[in-house]
């Protein structure tokens, strides 16, 4: 039998990550500025600044391997080119590479044997060598990614291979890693081969445009102004001093002036649920789709995010372009479909109360306190399920005694909360700890929590045998997690800037050489 998937890797996941109060932006929250009042209130006078410029984070230092805030990767992507950029649908697209096959669990990559570094060198497979050694480093914001990738190494002078843990066809996002020259970054700023070469002086922070890049951008030079809060961010945004930021939209959206463009994309971090399988009267699979065709997604995302995020029944990015092509239902809520199920699972009715051989069912919601938002969602959740004649409360702990409270059992359903691989790899939420425990006794393995039915699907799904909609058959009648929504992101262009912009979860910034700005 084909080994399973999830099997071949070695998953290293960050349970913290799971459950945590906020995702890996920063304070870029997309939140209310208001209007000033005509009668008495005056808006401050802002010069308009003489060149383009982008907000940066004031909370960490820019590096290729270390700044982890979407701001902050976003200017170092116009810096550092890598061999493959994934674009608004999240597909690979050759950058340093001419091209690339893919044969088995290796990912050959034929370099652009023309492309070279900003002080005018060529990328070579040495320098790819070195920048995936700095990338796998313990203080990588990429490291993770090296469960999967399994070695590289220099096959020729411009041919670089990769191997993974398995023959996902999708794992060639994986590869989406800046390359620097190698020996570059020992001393001073790592030389790149992006559209803008990085600068700091006394003045500040700065790009100028790398000519030596294979489109030289029509902007030669961009202001990185720095903010520590969405306050001063939005304000200057707003009032025209900063002309390209990142928005974050997790948790909820709000206005800018009409002076500036909000484009908006789904980001990979999903929001779900797991319900206690543990539990008797949840040991039936009915239960739990039960579960599922309850969940008012679309008003969780209408009444509590402003419309900002993307509801989901299905565990993949609805921007990616495999879920466009399965062409999916966005909405399976369902009275009628979750009454059948419970009742197939015998949760039946004394009187309107749902019960579990004549007991009352008072489901407890397991959420982690220090998030407001997953607190509100919980309590949607409960006002859901009451609806369907269950108790429910809320309860909410600290980080700490929340994942005690996980694993000890003390639970009905947990809120939890993830950001996914670049190559939508699902079983990094299935073998977490916290997850696998939903569904098997202590000390026994998270692989033994699965159907072979479904790791087969799983592994049928990523090694490209079998469809979306087909898997998604099957993940229905495990439903190791329910997923409930995608958070939203977005690029705020001030309108003096003409170009392309089409931002995406791993590419804030696409076609810089199109920049210009109107004075």
């Amino acid at each position: 039998m084909k080994k399973p998937f999830f099997l071949t890797a070695i998953i290293i996941v960050l349970t913290a990550a799971l459950l945590s109060s906020c995702t890996f932006s920063e304070f870029f929250t997309h939140s209310v500025l208001e209007e000033p009042d005509e009668a008495g209130g005056q808006e401050t006078p802002v010069s308009e600044p003489r060149t383009l410029t982008i907000a940066r984070y004031s909370g960490e230092q820019i590096s290729p391997y270390g700044s982890k805030s979407v701001a902050n990767r976003g200017i170092v992507s116009l810096c550092y080119s890598a061999l493959i950029e994934l674009d608004s649908s999240l597909n690979a697209v050759a950058q340093i590479c001419d091209s690339y096959e893919i044969i088995g669990n290796r990912a050959v990559f034929y370099l652009n044997e023309s492309a070279l570094f900003s002080d005018g060198s060529h990328i070579t497979a040495s320098d790819c060598v070195y920048s995936f050694a700095r990338a796998s480093a313990e203080n990588s914001v990429y490291r993770n990614r090296f469960s999967v990738i399994s070695g590289y190494e220099e096959t020729d002078t411009y041919v670089f291979t990769v191997r993974f843990t398995s023959d996902s066809i999708y794992n060639v996002n994986l590869v989406s890693i800046p390359i620097i020259k190698a020996g570059s970054d020992v001393k001073t700023i790592p030389v790149g081969s992006g559209p803008y070469v990085f600068n700091s002086d006394e003045g500040g922070m700065y790009l100028t445009a790398n000519r030596f890049a294979a489109k030289e951008p029509e902007t030669k030079r961009i202001d990185l102004l720095a903010f520590g809060n969405s306050e001063e961010l939005l304000y200057n945004v707003n009032y025209g001093n900063v002309h390209l930021a990142y928005a974050d939209l997790s948790e909820g959206s709000s206005s800018f002036r009409g002076t500036v463009e909000i484009k908006d994309f789904t980001t990979n971090n999903l929001l779900f649920a797991v319900v206690n399988r543990n539990k008797e009267y949840f040991a039936s699979s009915d239960s739990v789709k039960g579960i599922t065709y309850a969940l008012d997604r679309d008003g969780i995302v209408k009444n509590i995010l402003s419309s900002s995020s993307r509801s989901v029944w299905y565990p993949f990015n609805p921007d990616w372009s495999v879920t466009k092509e399965a062409d999916l239902n966005t909405n399976i809520y369902s009275s009628t479909t979750a009454h059948d199920y419970f009742n197939a699972a015998s949760l039946g009715f004394s009187g309107t109360q749902r019960v579990w051989n004549k007991q009352l069912l008072e489901l407890v919601i397991l959420v982690n306190q220090e998030s407001v938002i997953k607190t509100e969602i919980a309590e949607y959740i409960a006002e859901n399920l009451k609806s369907f004649g269950f108790g429910a409360v809320v309860k909410t702990l600290p980080w700490d005694e929340m994942t005690a409270a996980v694993i000890a059992g003390e639970y009905d359903i947990f809120i939890g909360e993830m950001n996914l691989f670049p190559n939508m790899d699902i079983t990094s939420v299935m073998t977490n700890e916290l997850v696998a425990s939903a569904r098997i006794t202590e000390n026994e393995n998270p692989e033994t929590a699965y159907s072979e039915e479904f790791l087969t699907a799983v592994s049928d799904f990523y090694a490209g045998n079998t469809d979306m909609r087909t898997f998604l058959s099957v993940f229905q009648e495990e439903l190791p997690f329910i997923p409930l929504y995608f958070s939203g992101g977005a690029l705020a262009i001030n309108r003096n800037i003409s170009g392309t912009f089409s931002p995406g979860c791993f590419n804030l910034f696409s076609s810089p050489e199109t920049w210009v700005l109107e004075q």
